[in-house]
């Protein structure tokens, strides 16, 4: 583990420490995680790191304190450092911070910075030790654009609403606020390299919700989400405008015993309007699917193993054919729960395509149409 990712967790869990230790409160518990990764790949270079080389350029850390203040609120935060490559930073952000007060089984509220509950994975993606896989799909859940998708500044009303014992439960999250292009992970370069370079902050609105039936059937759910957005902001020589987008998702899942198998499907529909200084405005549109299938099975306590197939293509370009237009990655993964705190993960990709995860920065000899990779991940968890 990278001598910078050990010092951030020991900067923040010190602090988090220190105001534990001050107070009385039996409620307050922190928690958090720290991964290193290899990653080996071909002649492409992956995610903003040099993967054709080989590298150890994605560090990880997260830490996060919670306070039950009484039976009905509860306050945490949670801080989180990212290196991968030529994104992230040395500093801790805050990925969440929130006060959460529950009403009732059917009616709670959470305001402040507030994760966005979308599609099987959006708000859980900040919380490596809770799945088998290193990567999710890039195209749906890319780790170049965490940063950005996973919350918001603004209030979520939420709920679990009983159906009855043979139609289940139905859990809802309705949410609005704002949010920021991060300045340090994926969505920023690959405008810079689109040609649009800001000058100042980019962001907008995001109202959405997550409808979630748990079926009478033990172990299987089912669901859909909208997230909507729109952005705006200034360019070095001119506006940049985006309408409302929406971004679709619905999904199945289902975990019974040692099996566990997922399904999603996903449909962005974007514009934007550019008006370069002294020209007329320039509109176009992007229109974008995607889908994963995943299985997986427990093959012991410690060991579980499994696959997933994604697609994503850019179904408004002309030129569908062209590699830069779509990405297809097949995936197979293991993860070994070494103890109680310590887990290794070891995962391969066979990617075809190249429409997401790369970058024109580092692949400045263009980029082929096949990518294989490994990926092999140890984890700390406290």
């Amino acid at each position: 583990m990278s001598r910078s990712v050990i010092g951030a967790l020991a900067l923040v869990l010190g602090t988090m420490t220190a105001t534990a230790q001050s107070g009385s409160d039996q409620n307050l518990q922190i928690h958090g995680f720290a991964t290193q990764s290899v990653l080996k790949g071909g002649a492409n270079n992956y995610l903003g790191m040099n993967t054709s080389s080989g590298t150890t350029a994605w560090s990880e850390a997260a830490v996060n304190v919670q306070d039950q203040v009484s039976d009905k609120l509860r306050v945490g935060v949670q801080f989180h450092y990212i290196r991968l490559g030529a994104f992230g930073g040395d500093t801790p952000t805050v990925d969440w911070a929130l006060g959460d007060y529950t009403i009732n089984r059917w009616l709670g509220l959470r305001a402040g910075k507030v994760k966005m509950r979308w599609g099987l994975y959006n708000d859980t993606q900040d919380y490596d030790p809770g799945y088998m896989w290193s990567l999710l799909p890039e195209g749906i859940y890319g780790v170049d654009f965490r940063a950005t998708d996973l919350s918001q500044n603004g209030a979520e009303l939420y709920g679990s609403i009983q159906l009855g014992k043979k139609a289940g439960d139905l859990d809802y999250s309705v949410y609005f606020g704002y949010y920021f292009d991060a300045t340090n992970d994926g969505i920023m370069e690959s405008l810079n390299e689109s040609g649009l370079v800001f000058n100042g902050s980019v962001g907008g609105k995001t109202p959405g919700f997550d409808l979630r039936w748990k079926t009478p059937l033990r172990g299987l759910k089912a669901g859909g989400s909208l997230m909507a957005y729109d952005a705006k902001g200034n360019l070095t020589n001119g506006t940049y405008l985006q309408p409302l987008a929406y971004w679709q998702a619905y999904y199945a899942q289902y975990e019974h015993r040692k099996v566990f198998l997922s399904y999603q499907y996903t449909r962005l529909v974007q514009n934007q309007i550019v008006t370069i200084t002294g020209t007329a405005p320039a509109t176009s549109s992007l229109k974008t699917p995607s889908w994963f299938a995943m299985g997986g099975y427990h093959i012991s306590d410690k060991l579980q193993a499994g696959a997933y197939y994604t697609s994503f293509t850019v179904a408004s370009a002309a030129d569908k054919n062209d590699p830069a237009n779509y990405f297809h990655d097949w995936v197979a993964s293991s993860r070994y729960d070494i103890d109680s705190y310590f887990y290794a993960k070891l995962e391969g990709h066979l990617i075809h395509g190249n429409a997401a995860g790369f970058y024109g920065f580092n692949n400045p000899n263009g980029l082929n149409t096949e990518t294989n990779l490994i990926v092999a991940k140890i984890g700390f968890i406290f």
